[in-house]
């Protein structure tokens, strides 16, 4: 992808981050924005992109995304980690609807390629007044970063549902077969005001109690295994903040006794790059015989680099990814490069969602080892 040399009069001095794959398109990029008066950094993808926004705030990202699983995984970084920060994604029309999908227009600009150097300029600018509308829109606009205080009401409402927490369980079958092995434990509670998981597991997060959610989630599955003839494998979605406390794994564990037969998954509140802690308290679990999930990305595309930061077992694919992708090649190729990834690693891939027999089909033609939906098992509150 050829950028032209020319430059025009800078309008907007910015701080950017480039992401493209080859020295060519990131040297061509840099020489023509720094002569636009812009500050400029580069990297080479989006693993190098997530170490660098972590340590340094920047004005804008600008990326020439590979493939569409880089130009979703970045959209759904920046959207969940640095909001404020908008996308600047050269690319077509295919990789730039993958991003759209997850960031939203709020988030993200997209440039056909060539670009010159006016598009691109005007890009930047577009994104920094979105910048400009983000930060002044109303509090109740981003309120996962201005949460008000919990009142009493909702006080009430969380620790009522808590009480009444209980699990149903998900199978996941072999993809190539239809063995069961191993099913996912989810989150219910007869609390009326609660229809599902999410809304309970949302009020819990603005009220800073998700540990005291995951503490009984554990103490449900303890007693589970405790009956003696309980011989399955479980999967056990917990928050990452877990890793941060370093239980699992430690003495204090209630479910050290049954490690080997659980799968611990971490979705969207794994950060990184990994603390010394968190490194810590990963050995300890797989010593304890402990296996690892990294799952969706805020419930839509995985971020592959993300996933791996844990050198996960298991690699999750979103249902939002499987939902119609026999219909979509877009999501097919990103689920083969999700499998491919995944198996470079020696991980398998669990495919979510599966709902329709096209969907069943697709999955296992693009190589995914596991699956998990109402087609192949509904969730289900005792065993067979």
């Amino acid at each position: 992808m050829s950028i032209p040399e020319a430059v025009v009069a800078p309008l907007v001095t910015a701080r950017l981050l480039i992401v493209a794959r080859t020295t060519e398109e990131r040297a061509r990029l840099a020489r023509t924005l720094t002569g636009l008066g812009h500050e400029v950094e580069t990297v080479a993808d989006t693993e190098r992109a997530v170490e660098r926004l972590e340590a340094r705030a920047f004005d804008v990202v600008m990326a020439l995304p590979a493939q569409v699983t880089e130009a979703a995984e970045l959209a759904t970084w920046m959207r969940v980690r640095h909001p404020e920060t908008p996308v600047v994604l050269v690319a077509t029309a295919e990789f730039g609807a993958a991003a759209l999908d997850v960031a939203g227009p709020e988030a993200l600009v997209l440039v056909p390629p060539p670009a010159a150097p006016a598009d691109l300029d005007g890009a930047i600018d577009r994104a920094l007044a979105r910048r400009a509308a983000w930060r002044q829109a109303p509090p109740h606009r981003h309120a996962d970063l201005t949460a008000s205080a919990p009142d009493p009401a909702s006080q009430a409402a969380f620790e009522d549902a808590l009480s009444r927490l209980y699990l149903v369980f998900q199978p996941i079958v072999r993809a190539n077969s239809g063995c069961v092995v191993g099913y996912e434990a989810l989150l219910r509670t007869t609390s009326p005001r609660f229809r599902g998981a999410s809304p309970l597991l949302s009020l819990a997060g603005s009220l800073g109690r998700l540990g005291e959610v995951d503490q009984r989630v554990r103490a449900l599955l303890a007693a589970e295994y405790e009956d003696a003839a309980q011989w399955r494998s479980f999967f056990l979605n917990q928050d990452a903040s877990v890793l941060d406390d370093g239980l699992l794994g430690s003495d204090d564990d209630p479910l050290l006794p049954y490690a080997s037969r659980l799968v611990v998954e971490f979705g969207a509140s794994l950060r990184l790059p990994p603390s010394p802690e968190v490194t810590g308290s990963v050995l300890r679990m797989r010593q304890a015989g402990y296996r690892i999930a990294v799952g969706d990305h805020a419930g839509v595309t995985p971020a592959p680099a993300r996933m791996r930061a844990l050198a996960p077992d298991l690699y999750k694919l979103s249902g939002a990814v499987v939902h119609r992708c026999d219909q979509s090649a877009s999501r097919r190729r990103t689920i083969a490069e999700v499998v491919e990834l995944a198996h470079a690693d020696g991980a398998l891939v669990v495919a979510q969602g599966i709902e329709r027999p096209e969907e069943h089909q697709v999955a296992v033609e693009l190589g995914c080892d596991l699956l998990q939906g109402f087609l192949v098992g509904m969730p289900r509150a005792a065993f067979d």
